[in-house]
């Protein structure tokens, strides 16, 4: 399991680095949807398809479960949904995705529990992500994740 990057850190202006895109620049925006635009689950796992033909299907799982989660936290537990971005990065087997929403507190990841039935969200972004954090800012937080991924 790779050890996730918790660090929290000052808000920082609009378009201003985050820490994880400080040591994986972004250069190209592969979408960005703000609040009342976000598209259901499905639409957005078909999007990120067609903007991403270039990548693997494993590469694609990650990505859709890592944004799957994340909005599922941001609805259920981050006091709603403010917008998405994901961005691919001067590294070229790393993707970046932001999810913000109204709650600044951080997530949680549970203790491995296979008798649960919910609560493993987190734990698996943890386990495929190369590096996750969430950011604190005015009206809540920004939750990131740096996505591995191979090309085709």
């Amino acid at each position: 399991m790779r050890e996730a990057d918790r660090s929290r850190s000052v808000a920082r202006g609009p378009g201003e680095p985050r820490p994880a895109s400080e040591a994986h620049p972004v250069t190209e925006v592969v979408l960005t949807v703000e609040q009342p635009d976000i598209p259901p689950a499905a639409e957005l796992r078909r999007t990120l398809t067609e903007r991403l033909a270039d990548l693997g299907h494993g590469t694609l799982d990650v990505l859709h479960l890592v944004c799957g989660e994340f909005l599922a936290n941001a609805r259920e537990h981050g006091g709603g949904l403010r917008g998405l971005r994901v961005w691919r990065t001067s590294t070229a087997s790393v993707l970046l995705v932001e999810v913000d929403d109204h709650n600044p507190g951080d997530p949680v990841v549970k203790p491995k529990d296979v008798e649960a039935v919910t609560g493993r969200g987190m734990f698996l972004v943890q386990t495929l992500a190369l590096a996750w954090g969430a950011i604190p800012h005015a009206g809540g937080k920004t939750v990131w994740a740096l996505v591995p991924c191979e090309p085709v």
